[in-house]
């Protein structure tokens, strides 16, 4: 018998099996049962015997022996390591090549191995029949592929109508119900377009109806003579064109179809012009930037629309008490834009609906307002890959923050 050491070989999962050898060979007693270790060896499939002072007590088969046992680890050795109690002594090696292990209770010696196939056998029956069952894989993929194809052909038109592509067509071949499907889908995608153009052509016909007589009522207004009531008037007009501007733009955002017309900003300076477009930014807000010297791909306009819309908002329902805390931040992985205030909050169930068009929380329904500016702004953010987070308390007061994936703005932007 000689002993090989291989550490690496040891683990808590052969610490483990040597507890479980030494509580199988206590259960057999001393002088051992042989009778039930016969039986348990046999539904074990394996063989060995019990040996004291080297000489045969019982083994199975009866020519079993034990003189050619190399072990390479013990229960001693793992057990202190993993600090696990392992009542007898136990080691795992191999007799002619077999997986071994013995026991030793101090009274006998009890040996195991496991007999296996062959790798010469084992590879003559398993390999022809993994080659057929790979062929008839590849053969069944090949089929499957075929007779789906259709459907591939329907998805990826599907996903090119997410993308906006409202003029490529579902390739029709054979008669099938499969290819009467894409007919009636590319008919339903041409029915789409058309309306989505007349839509368009309504909108445009509608903005300029409308704001041509408000450009002459404000031509009008400015030959006026100066009256009390004259800058009254002047903002009614403008409240109107901001009505219009709010309908046409919530629209456009709305339509699945949309583009955004990406450009390449310095990011500093975007965040610069956000705040100098707020009147007395150094008195109503408290700047925490933390922007980094980066270039990002954004649609500019739409996007300096969103983050206006949150420091607007805040600014006219947040109260007048602290000033509006702006924050811009970069992680590893996500761009942040959060707007807080310290006004009287929104309820949860407000919160939920707060982005949705013309909707006004119960706090803030006796402010001016159209009930747009969140719906535009989560449109804008979610078109750019981002999320509106909202968090509010009521009595303390609430923070609106952008969060945009990084992958999604920083593509190339060197």
């Amino acid at each position: 018998m000689v002993y090989l050491s291989f550490t690496e070989q040891d683990t808590i999962l052969d610490t483990h099996e040597f507890y479980y050898y030494s509580k199988m060979v206590e259960n057999w007693g001393s002088p051992p049962d042989t009778a039930m270790m016969s039986k348990e060896i046999r539904n074990l499939k394996m063989i060995g015997g019990v040996f004291k002072d080297g000489e045969r007590v019982w083994s199975h088969p009866v020519d079993f022996s034990y003189e050619n046992y190399l072990w390479y680890s013990d229960s001693e050795y793992l057990g202190e390591i993993y600090d696990i109690d392992i009542p007898l002594f136990v080691t795992f090696g191999e007799i002619d090549l077999l997986p071994a292990a013995s026991v030793s209770n101090g009274d006998y010696e009890y040996y195991f191995a496991v007999e296996f196939i062959p790798p010469s056998e084992f590879i003559l029956r398993i390999v022809p029949a993994s080659i057929l069952t790979v062929l008839f894989m590849i053969i069944l993929f090949i089929f499957i592929k075929q007779y789906l194809s259709p459907i591939n052909k329907i998805k990826r038109r599907i996903l090119a109508l997410e993308m906006g592509d409202l003029d490529a067509t579902i390739n029709i071949s054979g008669h099938d119900e499969l290819a009467d499907l894409s007919g009636h889908i590319n008919k339903l995608i041409l029915d789409i377009k058309s309306l989505l153009t007349k839509k368009q052509e309504l909108l445009s016909d509608v903005s300029h109806e409308l704001r041509s007589p408000l450009a002459r009522m404000q031509l009008l207004i400015e030959m006026m003579p100066e009256h009390k009531n004259l800058y009254k008037l002047k903002q009614e007009v403008y409240f109107l064109e901001r009505i219009i501007s709010n309908l046409l733009l919530s629209d456009k955002l709305s339509i699945p179809y949309r583009t955004l017309d990406i450009n390449k900003i310095f990011l500093p300076d975007f965040i610069d012009r956000i705040i100098a477009r707020v009147t007395n930014s150094s008195t109503v807000l408290k700047l925490m930037l933390d922007t980094p010297p980066i270039s990002v791909h954004v649609d500019d306009t739409k996007m300096r629309i969103a983050f206006l819309n949150l420091i607007d908002n805040a600014l006219k329902y947040g109260g007048t008490e602290k000033p509006v805390e702006v924050a811009c931040s970069v992680g590893k992985l996500f761009f942040y834009y959060s707007v807080k205030d310290y006004g009287p909050g929104i309820s949860p169930a407000d919160v939920a609906r707060l982005t949705d068009p013309f909707f006004k929380a119960s706090t803030n329904k006796r402010k001016d307002g159209f009930g747009l500016g969140l719906s535009i702004t989560r449109k804008i953010i979610e078109a750019h890959g981002g999320k509106l987070l909202i968090d509010s308390k009521l009595d303390i007061g609430s923070e609106f923050t952008i969060k945009i994936p990084l992958v999604r703005i920083l593509k190339s932007a060197k």
